[in-house]
């Protein structure tokens, strides 16, 4: 939906008017992009599904007694997703 001349108006005085006052502040504004839809869902995707195999891996690992497994579950269930978060995060700051 498109603005209404006085509208744009209004928002490109307020622009000039931050750029003017806070520089630092405008240029932030200016690198801002949010993250797309699609890489948020495949994000949040990869992150839950690489969980729940570490969640799997985990129990699988105390059914058998199995410290390898337990070690990899733990792993999947922390590392991996926490990893995935901090990348996409620093990626679209």
């Amino acid at each position: 939906m498109a603005l209404r001349d006085h509208e744009q108006h209004q928002l490109d005085e307020i622009e000039r008017y931050l750029a003017q006052e806070n520089p630092r502040l405008a240029r932030r504004f200016e690198k801002f992009r949010p993250m797309p839809v699609l890489s948020f869902a495949a994000a949040a995707l990869g992150v839950l599904s690489v969980f729940l195999t570490g969640l799997v891996t985990l129990v699988v690992g105390f059914g058998m007694g199995s410290a390898a497994p337990i070690a990899v579950g733990a792993v999947l269930t922390t590392a991996i997703p926490l990893a995935i978060v901090w990348f996409y995060r620093c990626r679209w700051r």
